[in-house]
């Protein structure tokens, strides 16, 4: 997962089911055609990578090899300097005349649009770019609402006279809209620009509170009787609208109600971030509307899943060649620590596989989501209902001025320069050009990958080897293309019927795992995994196999992840002690001595000397079976993103070198610290003060104390300390034995809810 922003961790940490284990008879044969979108995959030879340079070398081999055809996705693909090695490895393959389609994430890349372009543009026709999460019809419309005023009327209105003046208007606009020849009626998406609309939402797609406030500012002079749809601003134009615009912004910049919408408009970005629980949004994004506001249940669902991520990892070559795991397009995936590296070095964890069988269901798989155009945008699309010529213009000026001295001298330096330089599209893309030929040079003259024997241990996978491809998905593969709609996250209990594959797998592989074990041959349960903040059907999961509802008393449930000290997302960290506190108490006061399987919890340490690196492997363990992919054991992943993974079975001999190396990290008390005696014998009390101690110090480090008042920052630390109550007692109430089944089915689904974008 990409680090967020301080602000935006800082944000999440001060804000803020009884589901049955599907069947107990594990992952059976039947249960993975039903669940998996491409089974059984016979392998010709296959490898795990645990080693950067190694995983890395191996997606630039594939693709250098690639004869026909290339599909990819990623959360996260960016231009530093393996990216771009990467990215001119892809735009020589269409020189072969190689089909390549790239799908990422929309909230994620949007900010490296024109890098985009330039693959296509450079793509010799075979390159084609799509974008996942498009805003819905219902955010366009909104964007619209708040860059609209009322019409100019010399008598005064009320508010709601002007609000439904404005509704009636946006619908008349969005009525006839088209798509591809087809009507966007009933279909949720749009690509209308309508006034500033486009401008707005460029603005929160590039995380600019200043543009989203100035696209609001200068909206509200618009008479709602003129208005009329507009795509992209047209070529000829687009210099001019690009000065205006400019003019306007520093003209704004220094009076107050900017300053004030601005403020607003990053704080909307915040909580737009984490969900409907922590979401005020009558509080945020109708704070920069003139007039009262009233959102639809629809609206705020939409607004509610406005960053739901695609989490694939994804290379396919030929249709007969994969690569997935965790690992993104960045540099800190894809290299030891060096000095290119400007944040963290993540341990991360790819399968590569070649088949004899089953290839093509793994294309038609990325055909599901490349062609779900409920979700999915091209680059053309992008550009009419977001167009980025403004914010990336604000990017070069204020590059240009960097070396100006003091914010007032800075400040005027950059409202010159965008008078004065406005770059077009294709400037844009020849600079991206530029820099990916620059930065995949410095790869390969600067950095130099580390030698075989020294790099981190891969794994053959055994010859014989079958694997299963499963995917969160945010539809029902089992409904035809036409008609399928989009799912909105999950119900405790229904995981299947949510698209959720993978946590479906994870919870019927559980029992299954106590069923096999015996004194003879015990298994184990492994979760090693970046970020462990388990939705809480999970947590239930786990507390059945301490319940005696089954004979677990041979099987060792381990989980291995990140310390505070390691990892990029501390708030994660912080809430999930409190579910770990709550699941103790129960394993004290609930499990069956004589039946339960034994819990052990690990957390990676931060080395003595040199660099740390974080975690970022997604990599569960269920007895015989392996599954690796993206999905890591919290609750976004189940609720909010699309994920894929591959369940490995028939390689024993994997299996056990696997188990081996991970024995190795639990053993070495400098690499791994085993927690249960913490989680035991420590307070709620005591670990409420100090994560109140450790959250005082991120707010220190970040200047936040010093720029809130007294009462603020009780008011923070408060709705802080709330959230971890929240933590502790929904986990609490989703595991009690003390309360009906359909109660802690309540309260699975209430703590998945409300913790879902953490």
């Amino acid at each position: 997962m990409k680090p967020l922003a301080p602000i935006l961790l800082l944000l999440a940490a001060v804000t803020t089911g009884c589901a049955l284990l599907p069947g107990g008879g594990g992952l059976t044969t039947e249960t993975l055609t039903q669940m998996a979108s491409a089974w059984p995959l016979q392998i010709g030879e296959g490898r795990v990578y645990t080693d950067n340079d190694a995983a890395f070398l191996s997606k630039l081999q594939m693709i250098e090899g690639a004869r026909t055809s290339i599909d990819l996705s990623y959360y996260i693909f960016t231009d530093d300097e393996s990216s771009s090695k990467l990215v001119k490895a892809l735009l020589d393959a269409t020189r072969r005349g190689v089909t390549v389609r790239l799908m990422v994430d929309y909230a994620t890349n949007y900010n490296d649009l024109d890098l985009l372009s330039m693959m296509e543009a450079e793509g010799n026709g075979k390159l084609q770019v799509r974008l996942y999460n498009r805003p819905t019809a219902n955010i366009v419309k909104d964007a619209v609402f708040v860059t609209m005023g009322c019409a100019k009327q010399t008598a005064p209105r009320r508010p709601t006279e002007c609000s439904a003046e404005k509704f009636a208007a946006i619908d008349k606009l969005f009525a006839h809209e088209k798509i591809a020849g087809v009507p966007t009626a009933g279909r949720n998406i749009s690509n209308l620009n309508i006034g500033n609309s486009g401008l707005f939402l460029s603005g929160l797609y590039a995380k600019r509170g200043d543009v989203a406030a100035l696209a609001v500012q200068k909206g509200q002079g618009i008479d709602v009787q003129r208005l009329k749809g507009q795509g992209a601003t047209a070529s000829p134009k687009e210099k001019e609208q690009i000065k205006r615009l400019g003019k306007d912004y520093w003209g704004s910049k220094t009076s107050g109600p900017f300053q004030r919408l601005q403020a607003k408009a990053e704080l909307f970005f915040a909580f737009a971030m984490y969900g409907q629980q922590l979401n005020p949004l009558k509080e945020t994004l109708t704070s920069l509307l003139p007039v009262d506001r009233t959102f639809s249940d629809d609206e705020v669902r939409d607004w509610d899943h406005f960053t739901d991520y695609t989490h694939h990892k994804f290379l396919l070559i030929d249709r007969n060649a994969v690569q997935l795991g965790g690992r993104n397009v960045e540099n800190s995936y894809h290299m030891h620590s060096n000095s290119l590296i400007r944040k963290y070095v993540f341990m991360d964890t790819d399968l590569s596989a070649t088949f004899t069988q089953g290839g093509d269901a793994l294309a038609q798989a990325f055909d599901n989501l490349w062609n779900f155009s409920d979700m999915v945008a091209t680059l053309g699309e992008v550009r009419q209902h977001a167009p980025n010529e403004f914010v990336v213009n604000l990017k070069y000026a204020e590059r240009a001025c960097a070396p100006q001295q003091g914010k007032p001298a800075h400040d005027k330096c950059v409202g010159a320069e965008m008078q004065a330089h406005v770059h077009d599209l294709a400037q844009r893309m020849a600079d991206a050009k530029r820099t990916v030929e620059a930065n995949a040079r410095t790869y390969d003259t600067k950095y130099t990958p580390t030698p075989t024997p020294q790099a981190g241990p891969s794994f053959a996978l055994d010859k014989g080897s079958l694997l299963a491809y499963l995917e969160n998905l945010p539809f029902d593969t089992q409904l035809s293309p036409k008609k399928r709609q989009r799912i909105y996250g999950a119900l405790a209990g229904k995981e299947a019927q949510g698209g959720k594959h993978i946590h479906d797998a994870w919870l019927r592989a559980l029992p299954g795992v106590c069923a096999a074990a015996t004194p003879g041959n015990p298994k184990r349960i492994i979760l090693h995994n970046a970020y462990f903040f388990p939705p809480a059907n999970l947590t239930y999961a786990f507390s059945r196999l301490m319940s005696g509802a089954y004979d677990c008393s041979n099987v060792t449930v381990t989980v291995l992840t990140n310390s505070i000290d390691t990892t990029d997302l501390n708030v994660v960290n912080l809430a999930a002690g409190h579910v770990l506190k709550a699941f103790t108490e129960f394993y004290q006061q609930h499990s069956d001595p004589a039946r339960r399987a034994t819990f052990e919890y690990y957390e990676y340490q931060r080395p003595a000397k040199g660099p740390s690196p974080s975690l970022h492997t997604k990599v569960s363990v269920f007895g015989d079976d392996i599954i690796i992919g993206s999905a890591n054991a919290d609750v976004r992943s189940f609720m909010m993103d699309s994920n894929n993974a591959m369940l490995v079975r028939n390689a024993p001999e994997f299996a056990r070198t696997y188990l081996a190396y991970l024995q190795g990290i639990l053993a070495d008390p400098a690499r791994s610290k085993k927690l249960n005696d913490y989680f035991a014998t420590t307070t709620r009390a005591l670990m409420v003060q100090e994560d109140l101690a450790v959250f005082r110090k991120i707010m220190a480090k970040y200047g936040v104390d010093k720029r809130v008042s007294e009462e603020q920052r009780k008011q923070i630390e408060a709705a802080f300390v709330q959230m971890l109550d929240d933590a502790y007692r929904l986990t609490r109430d989703s595991i009690s034995p003390d309360l009906s089944a359909a109660k802690r089915r309540e309260n699975q689904d209430r703590f998945n809810e409300q913790f879902k974008p953490l």
